[in-house]
């Protein structure tokens, strides 16, 4: 299938081509058609499925065309992801003459209004700034017609439904609802209760599923050799890759020492102001920067497409955690790869995991990493005082072991 078979418009299937796409993923084949037709749609893919154009271009079609002014409202959860997504708008709507802005906090407000003010007919928002503006006066969304959710499993952990609700009561009626996310937690339910209790669902995949372009492998790694064993795993890697920690604090402290080890690496989270997080996003996006320490938060909205490995220097906390990180690889039909270093007190939490993965329970722990994957074998002198640091008075093992889906 082309796009052209979609029923999109022609300045808009000139912006596809110019975005380098040649024929629709699988969620964009299905989903496009029902949203054109007017249908309300929940839409369900692995991350790097091609989600925003799924929703974005027939959100264009719709408003191509017609009376100026705001008429496509884009909710997400974090400025990366704002950014990413108007970026995307912006080629598909290189020939219709749609204004795509963006809205988000960490910025001048005034910069935005300007941008308002000059014209407007899409606006990707992070909730806040959204009601800041609204409250000021500086948009209104009484010609709304069509609304994206966009990750809103990340934007109910967020704690954003409040904001979400706010936004709503300003809406118009009479519009067209649309929720798009990778995963679709039981909590999620409620949202889609509230907002679309008659849309349709399209799901590719099964939910919460893991790409089947990526390799997944699990390192046991006691807590305290995770530095030297990442510092090692780096030196031996060509690519780009992205590293995953759940603090802000310990991602600027690794991205610092991995900086004073002499490797081109950055961190990005939450404590970072915007231009600095654009920065370190684009300097990663070129390659100067090939190694990216990154919180969950701030990693909504790196969409680069060669990204060769995601580490998970730290375990996620919960499996849609864990399908998002590791879906930053293995992108677009590409290969990737994903190893996650578990310390023992992670071990339920790789359980869960790697049993998801596998499709059943699985009972044991996973083994040290081996110098196949590019991990050194221990020395007992390693350790603090001359010992490992492995089990207490004892040698840590190091044979290598992996779980792949």
């Amino acid at each position: 299938m082309s796009f052209a078979k979609l029923g999109l418009k022609e300045p808009i299937l000139r912006g596809v081509a110019d975005a380098g796409y040649e024929q629709p993923t699988d969620i964009q084949a299905n989903a496009i058609p029902k949203i054109l037709r007017g249908a309300e749609l929940i839409g369900l893919g692995q991350t790097g499925s091609g989600k925003t154009a799924a929703f974005g271009l027939p959100m264009l079609n719709r408003l191509c065309g017609g009376e100026p002014g705001l008429r496509g409202l884009i909710i997400v959860p974090t400025r990366e992801l704002c950014v990413q997504v108007a970026e995307n708008l912006r080629t598909y709507a290189k020939y219709t003459g749609l204004h795509v802005c963006t809205a988000f906090g960490g910025v001048d407000m005034s910069i935005q209004e300007s941008a308002f003010k000059r014209g407007v007919d899409v606006v990707v928002a992070c909730p806040g700034r959204l009601i800041d503006h609204l409250e000021r006066r500086n948009l209104s969304l009484e010609k709304v017609e069509m609304v994206v959710l966009d990750e809103s499993d990340r934007m109910l952990d967020m704690g954003f439904m409040p904001q979400i609700r706010r936004i709503f009561v300003r809406l118009p009626q009479e519009r067209q609802n649309l929720l798009f996310s990778a995963t679709m937690p039981e909590e999620v339910e409620g949202l889609v209760a509230d907002f679309l209790p008659n849309a349709e669902r399209v799901q590719i995949g099964t939910r919460s599923q893991s790409a089947k372009t990526i390799s997944h492998r699990f390192a046991s790694v006691a807590a305290a050799d995770k530095a030297h064993a990442l510092e090692t795993l780096l030196r031996r890697e060509d690519g780009k890759v992205l590293i995953f920690v759940n603090k802000k604090l310990g991602c600027e402290r690794l991205g610092n020492q991995l900086k004073r080890a002499g490797l081109p690496a950055d961190s990005i989270h939450g404590d970072k102001g915007a231009e600095a997080r654009h920065v370190c996003l684009q300097a990663f996006t070129r390659g100067k920067v090939r190694f990216l320490v990154a919180t969950d938060v701030a990693a909504r909205g790196i969409d680069v497409d060669d990204v060769t490995l995601v580490v998970n220097y730290d375990f996620p906390l919960g499996l849609e955690d864990y399908i998002h990180r590791t879906g930053r690889t293995g992108r677009a039909g590409r290969s990737g790869r994903a190893l996650s270093l578990v310390a023992p007190m992670e071990r339920r939490l790789y359980e869960m995991v790697a049993g998801h993965l596998a499709g059943k329970k699985v009972a044991n722990a996973p083994k040290a990493p081996g110098r196949g994957y590019g991990m050194p074998k221990k020395r007992s002198g390693d350790g603090p005082r001359g010992k490992s640091r492995g089990k207490p008075g004892g040698r840590s093992r190091s044979r290598a072991a992996s779980a792949s889906s």
